[in-house]
């Protein structure tokens, strides 16, 4: 039933004048105009913070790892590499950060049967020491990465730079110099192919130019330019390369003291023209191979190296490594070398 005040308009209700009218229109429309300016306030931008940055770094790292893993999942077979591509990602997006690019390590304790004294002044076959040091410093950096993909990728050109000491640290008879330095920088394109096939990933295709040499001059001066092609293959507990080179030629000297002709035309049929890398886990043990050959039926020389690594934490590995043959360094491309030795890795997978 409804009630007599629903049927009589005469009933008693609150009545607005027009006075009150005009001051609710106005407080409304100051209400809405305050709503506005602390809007257009609030979206005024502000200059970030160095915090605020590392913190919108850290969500978009953290958003990238878990894009990847979804990937990783649904579309590809595992790989021994999985963790070190998703650590090179991560590096790539923090501008503050160097990766790897060959292993680093540092070998205090190492012995060589036959070690050539000719790259210092001061050594000789009389008080060279067989037992030295060496250690191995490599980084790359990105110069251009490719962005186009649904998914951020490491393909992209780069810059590399390794360099590999061998010093006389106990060697007081001569004052502990540094027998033989390489360096070597590069500069290459990568391309991250990350296709599968049954079980096996096929990672990275790569080509650069690369040129290493020993910084001496003279008789003692050794070096080359090449230009290099690698691919890159994995699968869940393994990973295995190959990489074939063209040397870039070089004018013959003119004599022996000519400081613009090649200093060692020989070296590909030492060093070799191609090399095959296998790594594979043991439990806890990864095992590196690589052996390099210079292709020949007659005269056919190479080298193998022999890695075997343990962790001792997080971040670095006890690092067993042997190596026989050519090339051990520039100043012995030409020189039959064994060596062991012994020290720690920064981890590389």
């Amino acid at each position: 039933m409804l009630t007599q005040c629903t049927l009589n308009t005469s009933c008693n209700r609150p009545k607005i004048g027009v006075s009150g009218l005009v001051l609710f229109i106005f407080g409304f429309c100051s209400m809405a105009q305050a709503s506005d300016t602390q809007t257009e306030i609030d979206q005024t931008p502000k200059k970030m913070t160095l915090e605020a940055r590392v913190s919108k770094a850290q969500q978009t790292l953290d958003k990238l790892t878990q894009t990847l893993k979804a990937n990783r999942q649904q579309k590809q077979s595992k790989s021994i590499l999985d963790k070190r591509i998703l650590a090179d990602q991560q590096i790539n997006a923090n501008p503050f950060s160097l990766a790897q690019h060959k292993v680093n390590y540092l070998l205090p304790f190492s012995y060589a049967t036959n070690p050539n004294p000719i790259a210092q002044q001061d050594l000789n076959n009389d008080n060279i020491d067989n037992i030295e040091a060496v250690f191995q410093i490599s980084t790359k950096i990105p110069i251009y990465i490719d962005t186009n993909d649904e998914l951020e990728t490491l393909s992209g050109l780069y810059f590399g730079f390794t360099a590999r000491s061998f010093w006389q640290v106990y060697n007081e008879e001569v004052s502990k110099p540094f027998r033989e330095t390489n360096y070597e920088p590069e500069i290459f394109y990568r391309w991250q192919a990350d296709l599968s096939f049954f079980d096996t990933r096929f990672n990275t295709l790569q080509i650069g130019i690369n040129h290493q040499s020993n910084g001496q001059s003279g008789l003692r001066s050794r070096s080359w330019n090449r230009v290099i092609f690698s691919a890159l293959f994995s699968d869940i507990d393994s990973a295995y390369y190959i990489s074939t080179w063209w040397r870039i030629p070089e004018d013959d000297k003119v004599s022996i003291d000519d400081p613009t002709g090649d200093d060692n035309p020989d070296i590909n049929d030492f060093i070799g023209r191609v090399e095959f890398g296998y790594a594979f886990q043991m439990g806890e043990v990864e095992v590196f191979t690589r052996l390099r050959n210079n292709l020949k039926r007659t005269d056919n020389r190479g080298s193998i190296q022999l890695n075997m690594t343990y962790p001792l934490s997080q971040r670095y590995d006890v690092l067993l490594q042997y190596f026989n043959g050519y090339g051990d360094s520039l100043i012995d491309y030409n020189n039959h070398q064994s060596r062991v030795s012994l020290g720690v890795q920064l981890r590389f997978l």
